[in-house]
């Protein structure tokens, strides 16, 4: 027999054997979901415990379960008198604050989508975001500040109308509405509208809620972008479970947030890219910080979980990974940080619940375990489609069923994703080998850029490596190396490896010494703005 939890009640619950498939897959847990979501969460927290502590919004002092729900409530009463109706999309001006969330509650209660835009977005893009997702509304504190970046005819509703007594909300959310609609950022072609339901977000809260053991008491900190679903599992699983969130200003500074703490968070998620940073600013001591390190959103290399040495003692690891597509995060891989060797990439781990990961070849067959492809995720992950469907969403959305023996258990009309990721099942545990659009060719060779990564940092001196495709001249490949302090590699010393280890066609055509890998608003490496550090000095 299969154990399992209820998503509701967290009891454990038991379920008839997985059905084996025919073709080889890795399983998640088969989890009774039931019919509620998150907004069912919060009104109930907010009716059994409305003075809880639901959110730290900086100085702002702290907002009970009671008042967000209250909040909402006045926003719900003033989207629906926008023409707010279910399945349409309300666009958010997504600062990390407590309105923003209680808009994101209102619009998701009215069985609306919301849909957040980053204040850091350039206002071209936040244009062609508004015109794709053509919300209703836009939701915004100055709607006058944004006049050039807002579509023709979009109309705005202030963050703080509504009666000034809040009506009473009866949510009508169900399972089979949009949640929200996060755009990807665009690395692979421009950025797509990415439609999550809320059976998929409720999937995955309960998942994650078991892999961090997050409970009422307990709190985490939610600095990420909220037009990046990096936010989601900060912001929701937090409010699903009935903690708080610490909701940080809209800053760099992590300083405030990662002082040691009485009550350490219950978890923190991090990219690789906000590891570096933090280590430049803080040094932080996570042991004291929190019980929990999520790490997520890029490749994470040993050497960089073993540099951080014995500040993560005590600490449980978790390696999350996950495209937009496939709500937040699919797999996740638990370790101790006495077992990371210093090179090569850790594991990914094993499924989210009732989803299962195929590793297939080009003609969507499947491979055995230990063989090589790209990885297909099917299952309760698997988001809704892209915003407007078209080619984009036929090519990499597809039935389960197209997987030989896969409708074997996804059942009739379950969907499937294609990553794009190439990975290979070792040891029962999924192993990431990078994107497909990474093995690139140069003057017929195809090269592995990870091998090109892993090979920089292997030269004396070098701390951290990146490799981008060139975009100008005859193509190739660009290495960024930040040096150790006491002693920096040349150019030359790089080149003489790479050339030692590579053909001459993968060797980079330049090579930038850089003082950091520069991050971007989403918390992943900018080789733009890393290679600005140098043309501008």
């Amino acid at each position: 027999m299969t154990t399992t939890t209820d998503a509701r009640s967290t009891a454990p619950v038991t379920a008839p054997p997985v059905t084996g498939s025919p073709v080889p897959a890795l399983h998640g847990d088969i989890v009774d979901l039931g019919g509620s979501t998150v907004v069912d969460a919060i009104a109930r927290h907010a009716r059994e415990h409305p003075d809880r502590a639901a959110l730290f919004p900086g100085d702002q002092g702290v907002q009970s379960y009671g008042e967000l729900w209250d909040h909402a409530s006045r926003l719900a009463a003033a989207l629906a008198d926008a023409g707010v109706r279910e399945g349409d999309q309300v666009a958010i001006w997504a600062t990390r604050s407590a309105p923003v969330v209680a808009a994101a509650v209102a619009a998701m209660a009215l069985g609306a989508a919301y849909l957040p835009i980053d204040p850091t977005y350039p206002a071209a893009r936040v244009r062609r975001i508004l015109e794709v997702g053509d919300p209703r509304v836009m939701v915004c504190a100055d709607a006058a500040s944004l006049a050039g970046s807002l579509p023709r005819g979009l109309g705005t509703v202030d963050i703080h109308a509504g009666p000034h007594v809040a009506p009473t909300l009866e949510p009508v959310t169900r399972q089979d509405h949009v949640a929200y609609t996060v755009f990807t950022t665009g690395s692979t072609g421009l950025p797509k509208g990415v439609l999550v339901g809320h059976r998929a977000l409720v999937n995955y809260l309960g998942w994650a809620r078991e892999l961090t053991g997050f409970e009422a008491e307990d709190a985490t900190p939610c600095f990420a972008s909220l037009g990046f679903d990096h936010a989601v599992t900060c912001l929701w699983l937090p409010l699903f479970v009935g903690g708080a969130v610490q909701l940080v200003p809209d800053s760099w500074d992590p300083r405030p947030w990662l002082a040691p703490r009485e009550r350490p968070f219950a978890f923190v998620k991090i990219t690789p890219s906000h590891v570096r940073l933090f280590e430049r600013i803080a040094k932080p001591d996570y042991r004291a910080v929190t019980r929990t390190v999520m790490f997520g959103g890029e490749r994470l290399d040993g050497a960089l979980v073993a540099g951080l040495g014995e500040r993560l003692d005590g600490v449980a690891l978790l390696n999350h990974y996950g495209p937009t597509e496939a709500t937040v995060g699919c797999t996740a891989y638990r370790f101790d940080r006495t077992g990371v060797v210093g090179e090569g990439a850790l594991p990914i781990g094993t499924p989210v619940w009732n989803s299962r990961a195929y590793v297939v070849d080009d003609e969507l067959g499947a491979l055995a375990f230990g063989e090589e492809g790209e990885l297909v995720l099917g299952g309760a992950c698997v988001a809704d489609g892209y915003l407007g469907g078209g080619e984009s969403d036929r090519s990499r959305f597809l039935e389960e069923s197209a997987i030989a023996g896969g409708d074997d258990v996804g059942g009739p009309g379950s969907r499937a994703y294609r990553t794009g990721d190439r990975v290979v099942v070792r040891d029962g545990v999924l192993h990431y080998l990078g994107r497909l659009d990474e093995q690139v060719k140069v003057r017929g060779y195809r090269i592995e850029i990870t091998e090109v990564h892993d090979l920089a940092l292997a030269v004396p001196g070098v701390v951290q490596a990146a490799v981008a495709v060139s975009q100008s001249g005859l193509g190739g490949l660009e290495l960024f190396v930040v040096p150790e302090d006491d002693r920096p590699p040349t150019v030359a010393a790089v080149l003489e490896h790479l050339r030692a280890n590579l053909p001459a066609a993968a060797v980079p055509s330049k090579v930038w010494v850089v003082p950091e890998l520069v991050a971007n608003a989403h918390g992943k490496w900018d080789p733009d703005a890393t290679r600005s550090l140098v043309e501008e000095s």
